[in-house]
């Protein structure tokens, strides 16, 4: 008997164990396109100018990747076929009938709101600088009624405006569930365009309507996947070309939405994020992606969310130095999340020169930075930093003189996770070089230009011994910068 019920167990658990391998997938993860038909929302009198937006809008669904877009012939025939009249706004009904017959999922509705060309006068250029100083008052006159005639014929010529016209288009899009009839989404359309003949300033303006819808289709489609393996610091999941997904496209990761019951009614909590990650090789449904980013264990089973834009990284770094140095920089990083980045830096502090006299500094400059390795919650880099400084101070005679220099430098980052958005980043940076200018200054030479603007003139500093001041800043610094991400 007890031989019996041993048995009777062993082949539940593998009967169990065989059930739990093969879960069901959950319906919010996108596996495949959706089908779309395009369709006008009313009866636009521009009927080429409407065909043109219904192209453009269905070229770039296909372009996202995440559309199956249904051909527009297809759907004029079954129009003619169904006898639908699209005469003034499009009932829901219609919409969810025509689908039906294009097999579609969801159907987009443009209306063209409003849409115009005129033109407009260009741009008056400044012809001040064309005045003659010694001109006399007849010549000013006779110049000045010249002009005037001159302006009246141009703008009674319509053809001049031709040259330069305005294009404006706006327009609405909703995204409409075929099965319930039920607005999911909208956006809208704008953009504009002066310059160039009719034809000139409307293919401008098309072009700016295209990279918006991309932008706003991708947008209102955003990708949920779900993670199948798990290994070391990378992890395969659905979703792959088959969705249009490309390289470097970013995703944060959650546990599973978790059920819980309140008061007799049943809702859906979201589960915890745990950590981004960045696609690296694509397959035809699959994808591989890099961890770049964790704050909980991610595990097999768990959700892929997508990012519509890549993190941005900031920077706050303060260095002091028993060189009597002191500053405080900012970086905002480029590119993030990739083995090659860069930063646009501002920098503020102050520096002793050879005559011992701290002098202060601000400017700009760049990071040239290779990530090395990211593992345990901490990364490391090497980057070139390559700043762009003016200093200033007083000379000799009380002027206050200013001098650009530079002193890029090689550096080691150490980066420490210390929560989900923030890091504490240590920088030992070598200087082996340096950049120093003349010092100068502006002085007043007591007249002024037309314009009534004083002129000025650049003199050299004073230095009562015959020595310049130097910034000679080389040698080895230590900082400390706190990071943020946003995403």
């Amino acid at each position: 008997m007890k031989t019996s019920i041993f048995i009777f167990f062993i082949f539940f658990n593998i009967f169990k164990g065989q059930d739990s391998t093969y879960p069901e997938i959950d319906d919010d993860i996108t596996l495949s396109k959706k089908p779309l038909v395009i369709l006008p929302a009313n009866n636009h009198p521009n009927k080429d100018l409407e065909k043109k937006v219904l192209s453009i809008i269905a070229e770039q669904a296909t372009a996202v990747g995440r559309f199956d877009v249904i051909d527009r012939n297809t759907v004029n025939q079954i129009l003619d076929e169904q006898k639908f009249q699209l005469s003034g706004m499009v009932d829901q009904t219609q919409i969810s009938k025509i689908g039906e017959f294009a097999s579609a999922e969801l159907a987009l509705l443009l209306d063209i709101i409003h849409f115009g060309q005129k033109g407009v006068p260009p741009k008056k250029e400044d012809d001040t600088n064309d005045e003659e100083e010694d001109g006399t008052l007849f010549k000013w006159i006779v110049k000045t009624v010249v002009k005037e005639t001159i302006e009246n014929i141009k703008s009674k010529d319509t053809l001049a405006l031709e040259n330069n016209i305005q294009t404006e288009l706006k327009a609405k899009v909703t995204i409409i569930n075929i099965e319930t009839g039920i607005s999911e989404n909208s956006f809208s359309l704008n953009a504009s365009f002066t310059g160039g003949s009719r034809d000139f300033s409307l293919i401008n303006t098309l072009k700016q309507l295209s990279q918006d819808t991309r932008i706003k289709l991708k947008e209102i489609y955003m990708i949920t996947s779900e993670i199948v393996e798990v290994d070391g610091a990378y992890i395969n999941m659905f979703s792959g070309e088959n969705l249009g997904l490309k390289k470097g496209t970013m995703f944060e990761i959650a546990s599973k939405n978790r059920l819980k019951t309140y008061k007799g009614k049943r809702i859906s909590l979201p589960g915890k994020t745990r950590g981004l990650i960045k696609i690296t090789d694509i397959g035809l449904d699959g994808s591989r992606a890099k961890i770049v980013r964790k704050w909980r264990k991610i595990k097999i089973g768990q959700k892929a969310y997508e990012l519509k834009a890549s993190p941005t990284i900031t920077d706050i770094s303060f260095l002091s130095s028993n060189k009597k140095r002191y500053e405080i920089s900012g970086k905002a990083w480029i590119n993030s999340y990739s083995d090659f980045t860069g930063s646009i830096n501002y920098h503020l502090g102050s520096i002793m020169d050879s005559k011992n006299n701290m002098d202060a500094y601000l400017g700009f400059g760049t990071d040239l930075n290779y990530h090395l390795f990211s593992q345990y919650g901490t990364s490391s880099s090497v980057s070139l930093t390559i700043p762009a400084l003016l200093a200033w101070r007083g000379d000799d005679d009380g002027h206050n003189v200013i001098s650009f220099f530079s002193d890029p430098s090689l550096d080691a980052n150490l980066a420490i996770q210390i929560s989900k958005t923030r890091d504490i980043v240590f920088t030992a940076s070598y200087i082996f070089t340096s950049i120093h200018g003349p010092w100068q200054w502006r002085r007043d030479t007591g007249s002024n230009d037309e314009d009534g603007n004083k002129i000025t003139e650049t003199e050299w500093a004073v230095w009562k011994d015959g020595i310049k001041p130097a910034l000679k800043p080389e040698g080895l610094y230590l900082s400390i910068s706190l990071r943020r991400i946003r995403f």
